[in-house]
């Protein structure tokens, strides 16, 4: 009896962080699409690869929406700093890095890798935190190398020809009105004011703040 209340506790466990997981992807998901909508003229749709996809969930999201979905990690055996990645020139419409660039002390392959297997007019959605905004709380990570800006991430990006199409606060469900702001407008207000979050018996000071940013640049 105690074998079978255990199983049964560990699937509901096991089916409640799946439920959690594509939750959070289809607001991860959403928020990308409407920023890309409202930037770039175009949705999150055809061929996407993500670099960084760490246990493939926001990659299986994607295929379950329609999308020709891939991921590649470190897990994969794949260094990102050296290794090409094993997929054919021009073969992907959009590139997604979340929480990946700030990981890596020399980004020169990873972005001409991901410049080759981008198609024509293809896109680079990156999502790293501001250093600006997050400040000292950045180095809190003892992985990130990297630190981002709104200045420096454009430059950077433009060396390996990409252009910047927009960079903006990265908020997860939110309105896409504070898209619309000057950026510095937009970083202070993630930064210094809570949004709602999902849990209500949160302190509101606990909710929201956002320190990272949203950039999509295309393929010169």
């Amino acid at each position: 009896m105690k074998t079978t209340t255990l199983k049964y506790f560990e699937k509901r466990n096991a089916d409640n962080a799946h439920d959690d997981k594509k939750f959070l992807n289809g607001r991860v998901f959403t928020t990308i699409d409407r920023f890309l909508k409202q930037k770039a003229g175009r949705p999150l749709r055809g061929k996407l690869l993500d670099v960084g996809c760490g246990d493939g969930a926001f990659v299986e999201y994607c295929n379950q929406e329609g999308l020709e979905a891939k991921g590649v990690d470190i897990a994969d055996g794949v260094d990102f700093e050296t290794d090409k990645l094993r997929f054919p020139d021009h073969s992907f419409d959009i590139v997604t890095m979340f929480s990946v660039i700030e990981h890596i002390k020399d980004p020169s392959n990873i972005l001409s890798e991901v410049r080759r297997v981008l198609a024509k007019d293809g896109l680079l959605v990156i999502i790293t935190p501001n250093v600006q905004t997050a400040k000292f709380h950045f180095w809190d990570d003892p992985t990130h190398v990297r630190p981002c800006s709104p200045e420096n991430l454009p430059k950077l990006l433009s060396i390996f020809h990409f252009q910047k199409i927009a960079l903006g606060v990265w908020t997860v469900g939110k309105s896409s009105r504070l898209w619309q702001l000057p950026e510095a407008m937009q970083f202070f207000i993630g930064a210094h004011l809570p949004f709602a979050g999902l849990n209500k018996y949160a302190p509101s000071f606990l909710k929201g703040r956002s320190t990272t940013m949203i950039a999509v640049f295309r393929v010169e």
